[in-house]
């Protein structure tokens, strides 16, 4: 168990102690009540001096400034609240209040995102309830696209996934040809703000992935689902940049030499986790990839502040691209 959720549990049992009226609490007795109500006490019991310091924290400030006293009964003393209180009751915390407020800018981020529907409802009842508004401008901004073709679909694809629900979509090509599958789906991945699913295709007898934008509709399937046993997709995407993966390619070892006005910012933010610098004073850096289509987009828009060392394959790819843009900016016969 979480130890914050041992806690809460422990300031609840305290606090039901001491607003008890009928009943003197002494400190082992304090300690025996909230062992019984942890299921880990056997291995893990609270000690007295644990039971001590949940007291302090509860009298203090930064808890709820409880009116918890000890009351000496011969050779003891008994501990409970000198007036009626109670922590469930009790107004919010100035601590508290500053947390609501940095959650609320948070969350009105992701207001108008379909699957975040609940967020409008549940910070209008917090600024209506507590009086919390959580500042009048916005002074975070998170990159996202409300109005996403193919966002609507969130919702609906992350309930298939969790109850393991093949679906008959329809995809449409970027020819305008409709294409009618039956997807077992299995994940999601959001890359340079644009959503993918990823699933088994019956059709294709392996691992699709699908641009949510690219479909037109989907529905229940009823056909028996086909588990995931082969994909962890943490590693599937741990050696490429982006989505697409080319099965037949290996990892790569890319060497790049960066401009010296490039280079900081390259270090600052890496291209890939396995971005190591080689020779600072040359601008060396290399990746250790799949080269794919976002690998090469990510090269080309760096511009002339990269040159690709190695290896010669990528090298003459980039070389063909940057072939291609010169003779339509130059009309180069």
């Amino acid at each position: 168990m979480p130890d914050n959720k041992k806690a809460l549990i422990r300031y609840r049992i305290l606090d039901k102690c001491f607003s008890d009226k009928y009943h003197k609490f002494y400190i082992d007795e304090l300690v025996e009540k909230c062992n019984d109500a942890l299921e880990d006490a056997a291995k893990h019991p609270v000690s007295k001096r644990q039971i001590y310091a949940d007291i302090e924290f509860m009298k203090s400030s930064d808890g709820w400034n409880a009116p918890i006293v000890s009351i000496q009964d011969g050779k003891r003393k008994y501990i409970r609240y000198s007036y009626d209180f109670s922590i469930v009751e009790a107004p919010i915390t100035d601590m508290e209040l500053e947390q609501l407020q940095t959650l609320i800018v948070s969350l009105s981020r992701l207001q108008g995102i379909p699957c975040y529907d609940w967020i409008g409802e549940l910070l209008t009842n917090l600024r209506y309830k507590l009086g919390v508004r959580g500042g009048d401008n916005d002074i975070i901004g998170f990159e996202q696209n409300r109005d996403m073709k193919g966002i609507k679909c969130l919702p609906d694809l992350i309930d298939y996934i969790i109850k393991k629900h093949p679906i008959e979509l329809c995809y449409k090509s970027f020819t305008g040809k409709d294409i009618l599958w039956t997807i077992h789906p299995y994940y999601l991945k959001q890359y340079n703000n644009r959503w993918y699913l990823l699933g088994y295709n019956d059709e294709y007898k392996d691992i699709s992935i699908i641009p949510l934008d690219r479909i037109e509709g989907m529905k229940l399937s009823d056909v028996r689902f086909v588990p995931n046993r082969k994909y962890d997709f943490n590693s599937y995407f741990k050696d490429i940049i982006g989505v697409s993966f080319d099965k037949d390619l290996e990892v790569r070892h890319i060497v790049l030499r960066f401009s010296k006005g490039r280079l900081p910012y390259v270090v600052s933010k890496p291209i890939h986790h396995s971005q190591c610098v080689e020779d600072e004073e040359r601008g060396i850096v290399t990746i250790d990839v799949i080269p794919n289509k976002e690998l090469v987009s990510q090269l080309l828009w760096f511009g002339n502040d990269v040159e690709i060392v190695s290896p010669t394959e990528l090298k003459q790819q980039i070389m063909q691209k940057i072939k291609e843009m010169y003779q339509i900016y130059f009309d180069v016969k």
